[in-house]
């Protein structure tokens, strides 16, 4: 083999490796997708961590031992729809857009 093949056979196997390295499915590219996908997934474990700690709060305030009678009537007002006798209730007309005109 002469010296120009040898040449020719490197740079065409850095050419392949090189492209491979950014481009392939391992590569450069992908790597910063994967970093996106990385960053994006934290977020949502960060906002389901923190979601997660605030219904903890709110159960151990419901427990017998530590029972906060604000938040008990509080979620009975707004998830039970619970009144008392002389409370003045507005019904209010639903507020969702008539979509059957259109």
């Amino acid at each position: 083999m002469n010296k120009t093949t040898v040449q020719a056979g490197l740079g065409v196997l850095l050419v392949y490796l090189g492209y491979h390295a950014l481009a392939g499915e391992q590569g450069l590219a992908s790597w910063r997708e994967l970093q996106v996908e990385v960053d994006t997934l934290e977020q949502e474990r960060d906002a389901l961590l923190a979601r997660r700690d605030a219904l903890s709060r709110d159960v151990e305030r419901l427990l017998p031992g530590s029972l906060d009678l604000d938040l008990v009537e509080e979620l009975a007002r707004t998830k039970l729809h619970y009144a008392y006798p002389d409370d003045l209730v507005i019904a209010l007309p639903d507020q969702t857009p008539d979509r059957s005109t259109s």
